[in-house]
């Protein structure tokens, strides 16, 4: 099955945003989800699978400071 990678940014307040996403295909003619999905009629339904596998998280950078929506109370203001 398909699933998503996502890319994030570390803060030291331990918050994180998301700076990159994409979808890995699994090439599955039978994975609703991909490009190689069968296109002939077929009861998707019931023989094709409808959900992706859980998205793999990456930290990809880290950040000594805190985020901006917690800037001002981990600097104690």
């Amino acid at each position: 099955m398909c699933y998503k990678i996502i890319q994030y940014a570390e803060y030291s307040c331990s918050h994180q945003t998301v700076t990159r996403q994409q979808v890995v295909d699994c090439r599955k003619r039978d994975c609703r989800f991909s490009p190689s999905h069968q296109t002939g009629t077929h009861s998707c339904g019931s023989t094709c699978s409808q959900i992706m596998l859980p998205d793999q998280g990456l930290i990809m950078e880290q950040f000594s400071n805190s985020c901006r929506r917690c800037g001002g109370v981990m600097n104690g203001r």
